[in-house]
């Protein structure tokens, strides 16, 4: 079974973000099965109950809701621009 692992750009607009269109690139090239990015669809107001939102876990040291925190804590979350 393969291990799925998940990632995103969140924004608003997001539609013309490439970031999937590379990261997918980059996982396919790597051989990484099972990782998956995508643009989701957030703005600001919506960031802190969307990050609540995300499962704890993933790739990295303390998995991507602690990435997603800390850069809910260091962004647009707390004025930042």
């Amino acid at each position: 079974m393969i291990e799925i692992h998940r990632a995103a750009v969140l924004g608003k607009p997001i539609a013309h973000s490439l970031s999937p269109v590379i990261h997918n690139a980059g996982y396919a090239a790597a051989g990484l099965a099972g990782w998956e990015y995508t643009a989701m669809e957030c703005a600001e107001a919506e960031l802190p109950d969307r990050v609540a939102g995300l499962p704890r876990g993933g790739p990295g040291p303390g998995g991507g809701r602690a990435a997603a925190d800390h850069a809910a804590q260091r962004g647009g979350v707390v004025g930042c621009r």
